[in-house]
């Protein structure tokens, strides 16, 4: 009788994306910048709270975030419509591209949602879009499929690439964030 995926020795991967969701959720909360006034299961709320009021100012922050509100939909779309055609199998950078641009988005919607903590700085985004990605690794464990034809060293290795890729794009904000920051004085 074959083991079941998740009992295989697959299940480090699984495991190791939990605990190092627990390592990077402690990070981020140790990291500058890190809006320790909120509670991270108040961070829901909180968006909505922005949302709610900067949408219908029409204004900058509007702007703002529709912009990253269309990226959500393009990096959904290219996920998405990657999965559906199979692009992912065709054109091995594609998991980069919207690994990097997930980190990217995340990172924007932490960032705007608490921009006071986010202008002090920002550093605290690089290790909150780990545990969020890694978070969605374990995810991926416990309830997609398609790692289970995966050797143990492709799908260790597949798991760090994504966990790098999604932080890079956080990088990428962070660095943006700090510049914005500079120029404004």
């Amino acid at each position: 009788m074959a083991t079941a995926p998740h009992l295989s020795p697959k299940l480090v991967v699984g495991i190791g994306s939990l605990l190092l969701a627990l390592v990077a959720t402690r990070a981020t909360m140790r990291t500058a910048g890190y809006p320790d006034d909120r509670a991270i299961r108040s961070w829901p709320t909180t968006l909505g709270g922005r949302l709610r009021r900067e949408i219908p100012r029409g204004d900058h922050l509007t702007a703002a975030w529709v912009a990253i509100a269309v990226w959500s939909v393009a990096v959904s779309g290219l996920h998405f419509g990657g999965v559906y055609y199979n692009v992912y199998t065709d054109l091995p950078w594609w998991d980069l591209l919207t690994h990097a641009m997930g980190g990217l988005g995340v990172a924007a919607a932490l960032g705007f949602t608490f921009r006071e903590a986010t202008l002090r700085s920002a550093l605290w985004l690089v290790p909150a879009v780990l545990a969020i990605g890694a978070g969605f690794e374990v995810y991926e464990f416990v309830f997609k499929t398609f790692w289970y034809h995966w050797s143990l060293e492709f799908y260790v290795v597949d798991t760090l690439i994504d966990l790098a890729v999604n932080t890079s794009g956080a990088v990428v904000f962070v660095a943006a964030a700090a510049l914005y920051r500079r120029r404004r004085g």
